[in-house]
């Protein structure tokens, strides 16, 4: 966004900290409000993937 995204650097900061702090950081962490709304959609989409194929999928196991 060339410098021009919204937020707070200064709170970005001490929530880094944060994170980078704890005894069991997590692999992914989605800094501001619009970062959750669009992983959430992109839960959603994968889900709906999941269980269309959900059959098929568990089919190819060997017997």
């Amino acid at each position: 966004m060339n410098g021009k995204q919204g937020g707070d650097p200064a709170k970005l900061a001490v929530a880094l900290i944060k994170i980078a702090s704890e005894n069991e950081p997590p692999k992914r962490w989605l800094a501001r409000a619009d970062a959750i709304d669009t992983a959430e959609k992109k839960v959603t989409e994968f889900q709906k993937q999941i269980n269309a194929y959900r059959d098929l999928s568990s089919s190819l196991a060997i017997e």
